[in-house]
């Protein structure tokens, strides 16, 4: 019975993918870094699709576009992220972290194969790209703004901080870690320039006369959509398997950036890092 069971859960799968494909997303370990709009989503979609091998980290609690109701309001997402994704697949193994650093990197990235970097921590964010290349793992990433893309980290790519072009390299974890707050946002606005200044960015949210702007300087947080960001989720989804785990597609490298304006039905070339 539970056998059947187990194949009930992944049946449908069979043709887009084979059973030999379907063992190796069982069995590959993915880590999904940040819990938020993009990457509670993405996870969701893993197991949904037989992944049943899962890195989770947040450090944060949830607010309203990710997969969450009322009543988690206020809970970390890591618990409440994989008390859910064992409620789809009870025999899925979730590795939890609660914060990322030089202590437990070995831990956290010990055995995995693809990284899915969907934290809103510069610091984190770099230490992590750093650690992906040394480590010689895809790392891919995707922005919660009106665009469908993803872009890939690995070895024939860019690296992450070539790719925004951050003057960053000079620091180390701690450093970046620590650095005075105008100093943070100043990188923070580094990653957000290279994305959110894309053609058409801003007229899609400037809607509201001087959104933009605020946002920019960092008066306010950033501004998404919850249509927007699970559209980049179950890119990502597609993405991590297709051409991460299963490597039957190319993927998509920085700083080289191919996606979709689904707004305007427009498809988008970009270099990032010039």
């Amino acid at each position: 019975m539970f056998v059947n069971q187990k194949l009930e859960h992944i049946v449908r799968n069979i043709r887009p993918n084979t059973f030999e494909e379907q063992e190796t997303m069982k069995t590959s370990r993915v880590a999904v870094l940040g819990l938020g709009g993009l990457g509670g989503p993405l996870a969701e979609n893993l197991v949904r699709a037989g992944c049943q091998d899962l890195v989770i980290c947040d450090f944060d609690i949830f607010f309203n576009r990710q997969i969450c109701t009322v009543d988690d309001f206020g809970k970390r997402k890591i618990d409440v992220v994989a008390e859910y994704l064992q409620k789809i697949d009870s025999e899925v193994s979730v590795r939890k972290f609660f914060k990322i650093s030089p202590r437990n990197i070995d831990d956290v990235l010990e055995g995995v194969k693809v990284i899915a970097l969907t934290l809103n921590d510069p610091a984190t964010s770099i230490f992590i790209a750093r650690e992906a290349q040394k480590r010689r793992i895809p790392m891919i990433e995707s922005w919660d703004v009106p665009f469908l893309f993803t872009l890939w980290f690995t070895p024939q790519s860019v690296d992450y901080e070539e790719c925004y072009g951050l003057d960053t390299k000079k620091f180390n974890y701690f450093e970046l870690s620590n650095l005075k707050k105008e100093i943070n946002l100043a990188t923070y606005q580094a990653l957000l320039p290279k994305v959110f200044n894309m053609p058409g960015v801003r007229e899609k949210y400037d809607r509201g006369l001087g959104v933009f702007e605020e946002m920019m300087k960092g008066n306010i947080g950033a501004r998404s959509f919850a249509p927007f960001v699970r559209f980049n989720s179950d890119l990502l989804s597609m993405d991590v398997i297709f051409s991460g785990i299963l490597d039957v597609r190319p993927k998509n490298l920085a700083p080289n950036l191919k996606g979709f304006d689904y707004i305007n039905m427009e498809v988008l070339r970009i270099v990032l890092n010039v």
